[in-house]
């Protein structure tokens, strides 16, 4: 049970109804803190500085998953391989990275390139409009479709599910709120059943974890990962991307005269969007950590927008530097729970970018609508409209 700390407590609530700045102020004011406590949702720590946040992240025997990386975690449902730890969640894990590999993506990149090329010429040819309707969030459904072999009426629905089951995330269980998703997913196990199309769904009708068959809620579970992460992270990302260029007219001129920057911006734009901001953990056992002691059985949530943030480890942080490097960030997390679609995720906005490089510059075309943390972990913009800019450089 989650002792109370002595030490004043910070009012911290993740599903609060805050704006984007509101978000991030909230950050800068838990880093001045350092390692506090919240009594919302039944009481938790916040880890806010990248230090801690990152020895907690490649400490996973004493920040656990298992208890579920949502605050408040609600009922026994599972996602997996997130909310497991060893050695089942490396079973687990090995049914994503035996999918996305680096040479399976590299495999794939004229797929990709095909696909974003068009939909991003696409989106040139109507004028703009919305960001994200458009190019951000059909890109990795598409992706998906070809990755795991999810067929286009399971396709069609998979965000307004996705989102709906966020907005029930704080009062009924994993399972609950995902219900109808559960439904879409079980419709599409039993048709490849049926059909046995030649895909990755099919391949993981015959997997094994733990040394025996994966039973039939283990591979709902994996297939609602899939669904689920592949596409929201990645839609995030991209219309994080596309608003900085937007709002940073010297950041496009600046790819556009040298594609080798692409990869670096990408990795800016990953660190200050940071499109999955927050998880939670439990500890084993008592732990210090940033000259606090947190007790056994605690819930802590790890901040990890906040960390992307921290002046410490990036000097100017909430300015986009191009000379800053390629790595270091934690915006895919860090050691056992690194998510599995990284290097795809990567290969998509390099693409994105590096498109959108070559065609008129990216403006507004009014205010985006980013709202609040969704589910109380993922961020972006919901809406995003932008135009071309005919005049400028093509």
């Amino acid at each position: 049970m989650t002792t109370t700390p002595t030490f004043p407590a910070c009012p911290f609530d993740h599903h609060a109804p805050l704006s984007s700045e509101e978000i991030f102020a909230d950050y800068a004011g838990l880093r001045a803190r350092g390692v506090t406590y919240s009594a919302e949702h039944g009481g938790f720590w916040v880890l806010s500085r990248y230090a801690d946040v990152r020895a907690a992240l490649r400490d996973p025997a004493t920040f656990s998953s298992a208890g579920g990386i949502r605050i408040p975690a609600i009922g026994t449902g599972r996602s997996i391989p997130i909310e497991f730890d060893p050695p089942l969640h490396t079973d687990y894990r090995k049914l994503f990275t035996a999918r996305i590999t680096s040479r399976s993506v590299r495999a794939m990149t004229p797929f990709l390139t095909d696909l974003i090329n068009g939909l991003v010429d696409g989106y040139h040819e109507n004028g703009g409009g919305d960001f994200v309707r458009q190019v951000a969030l059909p890109m990795p459904l598409a992706v998906l479709e070809e990755v795991v072999g999810f067929q286009p009426d399971t396709i069609s629905q998979l965000r307004e599910l996705t989102e709906d089951s966020w907005h029930q995330i704080t009062e009924r269980s994993l399972d609950e709120a995902r219900s109808q998703l559960c439904a879409v997913i079980r419709a599409e196990i039993a048709r490849h059943r049926s059909h046995l199309p030649d895909d990755y769904l099919t391949e993981l009708l015959a997997a094994r974890v733990d040394g025996r068959p994966v039973t039939d809620d283990e591979l709902e579970r994996v297939l609602l990962t899939f669904a689920i992460a592949g596409h929201e992270t990645t839609t995030n990302a991209a219309g994080w991307l596309a608003h900085l260029l937007a709002r940073n007219q010297s950041l496009q001129t600046t790819v556009r005269h040298d594609p080798d920057r692409v990869p670096v911006l990408v990795e800016e734009a990953l660190r200050v969007g940071s499109p999955a901001q927050l998880f939670a953990r439990e500890t084993t056992r008592d732990v210090e950590i940033g000259g606090q002691t947190i007790p056994a059985g605690s819930r802590v949530l790890l901040a990890l927008a906040s960390a992307n943030r921290d002046e410490t480890q990036f000097p100017d942080a909430t300015t986009i530097d191009l000379d800053r490097g390629l790595r270091g960030h934690l915006a895919f997390g860090f050691g056992i729970h690194q998510c599995p679609g990284a290097v795809l995720a990567r290969t998509e906005l390099k693409l994105l970018l590096t498109r959108l490089a070559e065609l008129p510059a990216l403006v507004p075309a009014g205010t985006p609508d980013f709202g609040a943390l969704v589910g109380g972990i993922h961020h972006g913009p919901r809406s995003l409209p932008l135009v071309f800019d005919e005049g400028a450089f093509q």
